[in-house]
């Protein structure tokens, strides 16, 4: 009878464990990141016995599938490469089509001004005019390289924050690892604790994409697709942003006493979307706006300076380019109406020759990222080159989120809790839990009943 009821007592506690697991797994359901667990069990040998001694609890597993975490993970680091690149493609593509800062309506009014005043050249209303609009034209100019350096600096102040949130995660991974290493030392649970560690490299799976390896002590390894080291067991590295003398940033990356340089290429993640959109659109488009800029100013110089004003005086500038400035790369020089040098012959005030040759130069071609284009076509194909680029990474975007989707599925599918599953399995500890009690009290009428018989 006693090996009846210790076979019974065992499995009483194995149901009561079963159930706590399944309580467990029942109140995280709703917990983002929960991996549920599953009570194995196994057949105890009995002691000289051919009935066996009952049933053992030997371990609380976790149900994670490696495979999948980091097919999330990646899906992740692409879905945030794209939304980060869209929120400036978007912002851009928005501002440059714009009326309000467009060039090439500000190139339309200033030649439409410009042709209104060829019948009447010694017009000082038309000639005001045309000063009016050429202003207008570098204020357009301004506007957009201004807002060209608030994108660059708004995205340099991103990459900073992204950096420190970087160092917060791989921290705090580290830290989890040496909680976990102890644990498992020590016997001790450390589900919750790699639960809470795969959480926090999602969440760095935003940023770039990263690599990891298990170790045998439990203790998790992080690397960027490069190999460069996040992430070593308890030791966690740690990055910086620097600024170079020409305003560009720089990622620093401190590991083991060692300081290097971060390459910033195919870091994939948010982080490498910031760098991408900085020196693929951004800082490219910049520079092109100021090279139109510098050279249609000379142009419209060249072609006052070859002419006369109304007083017979040789042309002055009209506008007046600044190098490296972003704000005010382009201005007026200040000079009057009737200093205008639209006349091609001294003296002749009616005279419209270099006013038509200034006409002309909507057709006349400058240079910008090696093609040679008119003016008002150079920016158009500024503008079609980042409504492309906006449309192909949108794109890419809603590929990108179905990956994602269909990666947390099929996490999901494994480690996620499933309420119509852990009711049976509720059902069935509970009914295997009174079935083992009622063998126990078996066990003990069997027992009174030899006693009585003595």
């Amino acid at each position: 009878m006693t090996n009846l009821t210790q076979i019974a007592y065992s499995g009483v506690r194995a149901s009561q464990i079963g159930l706590s697991v399944t309580g467990q797994n029942t109140a995280n359901v709703n917990t983002p990141g929960f991996s549920r667990l599953n009570a194995v069990m196994s057949s105890v040998s009995g002691h000289g016995s051919l009935s066996g001694g009952g049933v053992d609890v030997t371990s609380i597993r976790r149900i994670s599938d490696d495979f999948l975490n980091q097919q999330l993970w990646r899906a992740n680091t692409s879905q945030n490469y794209y939304s980060t690149s869209q929120q400036y493609l978007t912002s851009l593509e928005g501002l440059m089509s714009g009326d309000g800062s467009s060039i090439s309506v500000g190139l339309d009014n200033f030649f439409a001004a410009v042709s209104e005043a060829s019948a009447t050249p010694d017009s000082v209303a038309l000639r005001q005019q045309i000063i009016a609009e050429a202003g207008n034209l570098a204020q357009r100019f301004n506007t957009l390289g201004g807002n060209f350096h608030t994108q660059l600096t708004s995205l340099q102040e991103q990459r900073g924050s992204m950096v420190t949130e970087i160092n917060g995660l791989t921290s705090n991974i580290a830290l989890l690892n040496k909680k976990i290493i102890a644990a498992e030392a020590g016997g001790a649970d450390s589900n919750t604790l790699k639960d809470q560690r795969e959480s926090l490299i999602t969440e760095l799976s935003q940023y770039a994409s990263v690599r990891t390896n298990t170790a045998a002590d439990g203790s998790l390894s992080v690397s960027l697709a490069n190999g460069q080291p996040l992430v070593a067991s308890t030791s966690a590295a740690q990055l910086s942003v620097s600024l170079t003398p020409t305003g560009e940033q720089e990622i620093g990356l401190a590991f083991a006493g060692t300081t290097f340089s971060l390459s910033q290429d195919n870091l994939g993640g948010s982080l490498g979307a910031l760098y991408d959109t900085e020196y693929q659109v951004l800082r490219p488009n910049q520079d092109a706006l100021s090279d139109m800029a510098e050279q249609f100013s000379q142009m419209v110089n060249d072609t006052l300076g070859a002419g006369f004003d109304l007083n017979g005086n040789a042309g002055q500038a009209l506008l007046v380019f600044t190098p490296g400035s972003s704000s005010n790369m382009l201005s007026l020089s200040g000079i009057k109406a009737a200093d205008l040098a639209l006349s091609d012959s001294a003296g002749e005030t009616g005279n419209n020759g270099a006013l038509l040759a200034l006409l002309e130069l909507r057709n006349q071609t400058i240079t910008v990222n090696g093609n040679q284009v008119s003016v008002n076509d150079a920016y158009a194909g500024l503008i079609g080159d980042i409504a492309s680029v906006s449309r192909q990474n949108a794109a890419d975007l809603t590929t990108a989120k179905t990956v994602t989707s269909q990666a947390q599925t099929q996490r999901d599918s494994v480690s996620a809790v499933n309420l119509d599953e852990e009711a049976v399995n509720l059902m069935s500890y509970q009914q295997a839990y009174q079935a083992n009690m009622k063998v126990i009290s078996t066990a003990k009428d069997l027992f009174e009943t030899m006693l009585a018989a003595f």
